[in-house]
């Protein structure tokens, strides 16, 4: 009778492995690979990008979750021009997940959210600092590969915010640009809560309203193409009614310093050679696994 439950719960651990390696089937990006026009995760998992060339920065994957950071610098001044957060679970044994907490805030520029039974969206546009402050998980990661591979970052980011999800699964994104390359003035006020984009003082900074208002035309077309992928119409009670706020005359800077990002794909890799190194000293891989691993990397 043990043994009988004993293969049954680990009958169900294996399914539950290859159902998550099944719903990520598609998604086969390795840090420093350069990726242009969308991101895939699964068969309908996908994300648009901005225009031009992003380098994969990170990719982390803790419980359901699996996440990717991007980069895209500028061609001129060598700062980030787009850093993009990506995540989606597999397949899950959760019935359904809380939306987070963001999804009430009311101190934001812009906020639409939806709720329904066991499903939710919630899209967001406002301002934040592009310091890190997490101790542990993907943000601490995202900290330490920056600082590692000298990302130059403006005080101050806007951001696009999404994140859907219906029953046992979640998708979201965070879309961070660098506002001062498309003219914006440099942040004076550095803190959140005094920042000229703050919702209680941006009417006295028009460049700055002005440039979230074209934000969130830019992001409403991300949040329509995923949309789109997964089949969500405008009538369904998830719908943010992106449509309304989408414009196809509104448009922000594009483009990507190749030699940049290559600069940054270097680092990436010597990075990777370390920790491969660091494995190999500890016993925790084979001289035969470092071998494959190293020659995977350099090429």
């Amino acid at each position: 009778m043990i043994k009988s439950l004993a293969i049954k719960f680990l009958s169900i651990i294996f399914i539950l492995i290859c159902s998550t390696s099944v719903a990520f089937s598609k998604f086969k990006y390795n840090p420093g690979d350069i990726v242009e026009g969308e991101i895939v995760f699964g068969k309908k998992d996908k994300f648009k990008l901005p225009p031009g060339k992003f380098v994969v920065g990170l990719i982390d994957k803790e419980r359901e979750f699996r996440d990717i950071m991007l980069y895209q610098i500028d061609n001129n001044s060598g700062f980030v021009r787009w850093g993009i957060h990506i995540y989606a679970t597999g397949r899950t044994q959760w019935e359904f997940w809380n939306p987070p907490n963001w999804c009430d805030r009311t101190n934001v520029y812009f906020i639409k959210a939806v709720k329904a039974n066991k499903a939710y969206a919630c899209w967001m546009v406002n301002h934040s600092r592009s310091d890190i402050g997490a101790n542990e998980g993907f943000w601490a990661k995202v900290r330490e590969y920056e600082i590692a591979n000298k990302l130059k970052n403006a005080d101050i980011l806007v951001l696009s915010s999404y994140e859907y999800s219906k029953k046992s699964k979640v998708w979201g994104w965070n879309y961070f640009y660098n506002p001062e390359l498309d003219g914006v003035p440099k942040a004076v006020n550095l803190e959140w809560d005094t920042s000229e984009f703050h919702k209680q003082r941006v009417m006295n900074y028009p460049k700055h309203e002005e440039f979230l208002k074209k934000f969130i035309n830019i992001s409403a077309s991300y949040v329509d193409e995923f949309n789109r992928h997964r089949k969500i119409k405008d009538t369904s009670k998830l719908s943010l009614n992106v449509k309304e706020n989408l414009s196809d005359t509104v448009s922000i800077n594009s483009g990507s310093n190749d030699k940049t990002n290559k600069k940054s794909i270097e680092g990436s890799v010597v990075e990777e050679l370390k920790s491969l190194k660091d494995l190999l000293d500890s016993g925790a891989i084979t001289k035969d696994e470092f071998d494959k691993a190293k020659k995977k990397l350099l090429n």
